[in-house]
Formats: C-alpha cells, structure tokens, sequence
C-alpha cells in the first residue's frame, strides 16, 4: 500500500470484492518508472492516498461475473492484462476509441487497487485482454510497457524512408526499439552509458549516440551526420529527460515529427519559431496504449520486442522497496512475482 512518498507498507486486506467484472490472481506485476515518481513524489499527479499500486498486469482469472465473461469472452483460470485507463466509455473520447484520454474514467494501481498484491479486482468498464498461455515470464510481464511502445511508434507514423531516433533506453524505449525495426530506413538510439548503447544495438538500434559526456551539440551534429547531413525524420523521447526533447527539436529535419512519450519533471523551453517558423514540425503527445495491447502480445510472442534482456530483475512482493530502487547495476526493467 502506497501511503505517501517514502511510505510503502505491506498490508493484509480483504480479498476483492465479488460483485462485478473479474477477480485475478496476480502471476507478475511490472515496476514502471511512474510507480517510483510515486516513490520519490516527483511526479506530476494529484494522488489520493492511500492505493494499492501496480499498474503493469500479469493475472489469472479466479472469479468472473457472467456479463463480464461474455464481453471479454474468458472463463475462470485464463491468463489475462488489462490497461491501464479504466474508461467511462460514454464519452466523446470513448466513442472514438480514445479511450486512453477519457477524462471521466480512473487509472488502475492509483484510483483504483493495482497489482502489487497476491490478487486484484479488475472492474467490468475494463479494457481487459487475454494472454495467450504460452507466453512465459518474462515477456508475459512485459504487456503494458510494450503495448506503450507500440503506441509511442504509431504516433512517429514512421515511413520506410525515415531515419527514426528512439532517446531513452528503459523499458518503454527498449521496446520502442524493437517495435521500429525493420520499419524505417536507419534506427538510431540516443543512451546515457556505453552498456545501454551495447543494448540498444542488441535491441534492434543501427547506430548509438551517447550524451553521457559530450556538449548537446555534438550530439545534434551527430544525429544530423548519421541521418545523412539533413537531419532525423523522426525523433521519439521515451526519456522523461527536457534535454532530450530539446536535442530532438534542434536535430530533426524540417517537417520532421517529435513524440514525447516520457513524464517530465520539470517544464521544457520550446523555441517556437523552430516549430513553426524555422522547421514546421509536428509535435505529438502520446499516452497509455489505447487498441495496442494485441500487437504488443504478439511482438513478445514472436520475439521481435525482447523481453528476454529488457526483464533484468525479479523481486518478491515484500521486496518491493527493492524493486522501485533507482540505482541497481545493470538493471533496466525490475517486475514483482507476489
């Protein structure tokens, strides 16, 4: 239970309610970059405490009321994910699938209990889907955070010709990689050390620019040298980093396309006259991963996202102050195992 920042207790409650939707049994639960903002409390949300947390799904149905079962067409002991946004579906938004933007619906593992337990109601407005039984730990953990990258990348609307930048290899952004290749002419990852940038070629990257030590303007003339003197095409930040947005503005080629796919902790400078006057660039949000959560099960089935060296650490649910510490070597996606 999540009480505050710095606050996570380990609690006995009672088991979920069932009176509507499904009751899961939880195989895996991811430990998103969001859940430490909600750790450290530098992040941009007004929460109410206290919550259960966990908003990255792996479960098991137990228990399923008959309407339920019919709209998501499972049954008792079916493997299943479910997104995040719990939508009103009555909305606009909703009508036109924009699900992930309702603005009367609640987040699952904030407003409503997450999947850092032994189990979890999921309610009947869900947007739910099945896991195939045959999708193993760790890619089967690996649903929520891919199907973002999948959102991420449809957003870049990348084209067979473009030279696509992904800046920020964590979870998201590792997936991302996986996701663009194959898509776009050249795959270009932006990394902060030596050992993310082996992974990120590893992922799926043609070639690596690290900022860790150099001035942003070598790593603008980098990117500019390595998309062929004019610029990327695309450039999408899954960092949270300001900076990085703003070496993607300064790179990308004129009429280029900048996703911002991260949450930032502080506000960037935009020159608007690089957006309009000098470059006219699209500038697009991105958010959760309305419609995407198939695609995702199916790249992690086929391998082509590797979970494999994106799923590094495993903690047990009492772990979990381990799980959300920043600092561990080598460790790029930690999942609890309750």
């Amino acid at each position: 239970m999540a009480h505050g920042p710095g606050d996570f207790r380990m609690e006995d409650l009672d088991e979920p309610m069932r009176e509507a939707g499904a009751v899961i049994e939880v195989e895996a639960a991811g430990v998103c970059a969001a859940d430490r903002m909600i750790w450290r409390g530098d992040g941009p949300w007004a929460l109410s405490f206290p919550f259960t947390p966990g908003h990255e799904i792996l479960g098991r149905v137990i228990w399923i009321d008959d309407h339920s079962a019919e709209r998501w067409d499972l049954v008792p002991g079916d493997r299943v994910s479910a997104e995040v946004m719990v939508p009103c579906r009555r909305c606009r938004l909703c009508r036109a699938g924009r699900t992930n933007l309702c603005r009367f619906g609640t987040h699952l593992g904030s407003g409503l209990p997450g999947a850092f337990a032994e189990r979890m109601g999921i309610p009947p407005e869900a947007v739910v889907h099945e896991v195939p039984a045959e999708l193993a730990l760790p890619a089967a953990a690996l649903i929520e955070p891919a199907a973002c990258a999948v959102h991420a990348v449809r957003r870049a609307a990348i084209e067979p010709d473009d030279v696509v930048v992904v800046a920020g290899v964590g979870s998201i952004g590792a997936a991302a990689l996986g996701v663009a290749a194959g898509h776009c002419r050249q795959l270009v990852a932006v990394v902060t050390s030596p050992e993310r940038g082996e992974l990120a070629l590893a992922l799926g990257a043609d070639d690596v620019v690290d900022v860790s030590s150099g001035p942003a303007v070598d790593a603008v003339e980098a990117l500019v040298d390595q998309s062929g003197g004019a610029g990327p095409d695309v450039f999408i930040d899954c960092s949270g980093s300001t900076e990085a947005v703003e070496l993607g503005l300064a790179a990308l080629v004129p009429g280029g396309r900048l996703v911002l796919y991260g949450v930032y902790r502080r506000p960037a400078t935009l020159d608007l006259n690089v957006v309009a006057e000098h470059k006219e660039l699209d500038v697009r949000g991105a958010h959760l991963a309305p419609g995407a959560f198939p695609e995702a099960i199916e790249l992690l089935r086929t391998g082509v996202v590797d979970a494999d060296r994106i799923v590094t650490h495993r903690h047990a649910l009492d772990d979990v102050r381990a799980a959300l510490d920043d600092a561990p070597g080598g460790r790029l996606k930690a999942i609890l195992v309750p």
